[in-house]
């Protein structure tokens, strides 16, 4: 009796192994992909072929490509695969042994994005890198950082569609050799309110992969000017910093100037890498300070705002 029970539960168990062995062999083929961000270089290897289409929505070719190029060096190469352990087969994005998160099929292209932020916030040393958008006009930059909810993307977006060209929504990355500001360009990062508003000042400008119920809220794209990609390598001198918020209860436009000592303070805040890069980290941010002017203000209407600092820039 004791051997026939042995002899029956190894059979289950070796059922049971073939079954996953004939689920493994089911599973989708791996695609991968290159993402031409200057200056980084992404590898991405993925069980999600509908990746790469949703990508394109968002990327020009000249940016996104199909396959691997054995004669190229990636800065960066990630995994963003499903595994048969996880319910519902959800993806996972990993950058080498390190783990960012899982995605659910349906908001694969908002992790993804989510995952280029942090390989480049977290593994980067070669740039200090401040979390703020960055745009540019006559050949001078502006910095814009704010934490969530300050309307930073929102007016980004409005900028940029005012003939700014956008060198990034997210990473301010600093050149310590040159002081210069290095382009990163993505797709504009859009969400929640900020979606009613665009469609509303913009019902032509196509907002692209709209995800519903991610942790952030509803989220979609708005994919860089033909502008900002064609000056995708272009560095930028850095002139102004503005902390934005808006705030429906202002009267017009509110704002104040932000002293050096407390502008330095605030920047190593937003930085990403400020403690990591050390005496470069410093010198950096103690030679951006001294480049720029620091403002801070509220507004309650977008249009204003971009007046304002387009004022701002060509203050004498």
């Amino acid at each position: 009796m004791v051997q026939l029970r042995l002899l029956e539960t190894a059979e289950v168990g070796v059922s049971a192994l073939l079954a996953l062995c004939k689920k493994s062999s089911e599973a989708p083929m791996n695609q991968s992909f290159s993402l031409d961000l200057a200056p980084f270089k992404f590898l991405v290897h993925t069980s999600a072929p509908e990746l790469f289409q949703r990508l394109s929505e968002l990327y020009p070719p000249s940016v996104l490509r199909s396959g691997q190029n054995d004669d190229l060096i990636y800065d960066f190469e990630i995994h963003f695969k499903r595994r048969f352990w996880q319910p519902g087969g959800s993806l996972a994005f990993r950058l080498g042994q390190q783990h960012f998160r899982f995605a659910d099929a349906d908001q694969i292209v908002p992790v993804f994005e989510w995952g280029l932020n942090w390989c480049v916030a977290t593994y980067q040393s070669r740039y200090l890198c401040i979390h703020a958008a960055v745009l540019e006009k006559d050949g001078m930059a502006v910095i814009l950082p704010a934490p969530p909810g300050s309307g930073k993307s929102t007016l980004c977006a409005m900028m940029m569609l005012h003939g700014w060209r956008l060198l990034s929504d997210e990473h301010c990355m600093i050149d310590p050799a040159s002081g210069d500001i290095v382009p990163c360009v993505r797709p504009l990062s859009l969400k929640n309110n900020s979606l009613s508003v665009m469609a509303a000042l913009y019902p032509q400008i196509p907002l692209r992969q709209r995800t519903e119920n991610t942790p952030k809220g509803t989220m979609a794209y708005l994919a860089p000017s033909e502008l900002s990609w064609a000056s995708r390598t272009v560095t930028a001198k850095p002139r102004l910093v503005i902390f934005p918020k808006y705030n429906a209860a202002v009267d017009g436009l509110t704002g104040s100037i932000f002293p050096p000592s407390a502008l330095f303070m605030q920047l190593a805040l937003n930085c990403f890498n400020y403690s990591v890069m050390g005496e470069t980290g410093f010198e950096t941010l103690r030679a951006l300070v001294q480049q720029v002017e620091g403002f801070s203000f509220e507004y309650n209407n977008g249009t204003l705002a971009v007046q304002q600092i387009e004022a701002l820039l060509n203050a004498e």
